[in-house]
């Protein structure tokens, strides 16, 4: 789907009130906009909820499935209208970082985990399961995400997919895999598109360019720069084009990821920050912008 296919869409929908989606996997429509948070800077979920969002963002490691749970339990709003995201960890951890939540954990007891989070959300099902981060090993990476497979042939997901992963692991698991990951979640955002350090994780163009050219979504968690190492709301640049179409900071940073195309999952306790985020879709950032902004640094 080309980008202005997808901003055309997008842009009509939000007009008519609906939230933008696309389809990641055959019948499964995704909001490009999603709402998440970590048990140490959690986010307002039900609001998101009443002030016109859809898409919600959990994970094991996270600790916010109860609080998800309970969301779309007061929610008015019929559970096939409601998108859950979830991720469960891939164990033994690819990177000498500790990781608790990996204690006990391993590729065979993924099919438990996938339970848990289920119970832990009061759900018979979520809409999305993404493999948190690669295994140690090659195996244990595909050991693992055969459970989500097997979660979705059990109609315990409505699709499948991974985060973390850099292009070339993304090309790994095409290969190797019987239901390709429809999404690949990775932080990106103005000023943390090219991150040498981090490009293992999938934070770059290149991976970005290739899950788009694979028929992946590439979905960005902290699009608002937060992971970037700089006051990217605060850049003169953003600043200037924020002014330029009468919307804040936090939305151009938002629309210059979606407009890649890619998804996004940001963090929220303000409902009036929430709104913003969903208020993308009627203006559009010129070839001129986009490129002013990819060269911040």
């Amino acid at each position: 789907m080309s980008v202005l296919h997808v901003a055309a869409v997008a842009v009509g929908l939000a007009m008519a009130g609906i939230t933008p989606t696309v389809q990641i996997a055959p019948g499964v429509m995704m909001p490009v906009v999603n709402l998440g948070g970590v048990a140490t800077r959690p986010s307002n979920y039900s609001a998101f909820l009443e002030v016109g969002g859809v898409g919600l963002d959990t994970a094991y490691t996270y600790t916010t499935q109860p609080a998800v749970g309970k969301a779309v339990k007061d929610s008015k709003l019929p559970r096939d209208q409601i998108f859950i995201t979830t991720k469960i960890p891939c164990c033994p951890i690819f990177t000498p970082w500790s990781n608790p939540q990996c204690d006990g954990v391993t590729p065979t007891n993924a099919t438990q985990i996938i339970e848990d989070n289920l119970q832990q959300m009061g759900l018979e099902y979520v809409d999305l399961i993404l493999l948190h981060w690669m295994c140690d090993t090659f195996e244990n990476t595909m050991l693992t995400y055969q459970a989500l497979e097997a979660a979705l042939a059990a109609g315990k997901t409505r699709a499948i997919g991974i985060s973390n992963f850099n292009a070339s692991m993304t090309k790994q698991v095409l290969a190797a895999a019987k239901v390709k990951p429809a999404v690949n979640q990775c932080g990106y955002s103005i000023a943390n598109h090219n991150n040498a350090s981090f490009g293992f994780l999938g934070r770059d163009d290149a991976t970005r360019e290739f899950c788009t050219a694979n028929g992946v979504w590439y979905q960005a968690y902290s699009p608002l720069g937060g992971l970037s190492g700089i006051d990217v709301l605060g850049n003169p640049t953003v600043k200037q084009i924020a002014s330029t179409h009468n919307v804040s900071t936090a939305q151009i940073a938002l629309r210059w990821v979606v407009q890649q195309p890619a998804l996004v999952v940001t963090a929220a306790e303000n409902p009036d920050y929430m709104k913003e985020d969903l208020d993308i879709f009627g203006f559009e950032l010129t070839p001129s912008e986009m490129q002013q902004l990819a060269a911040i640094k």
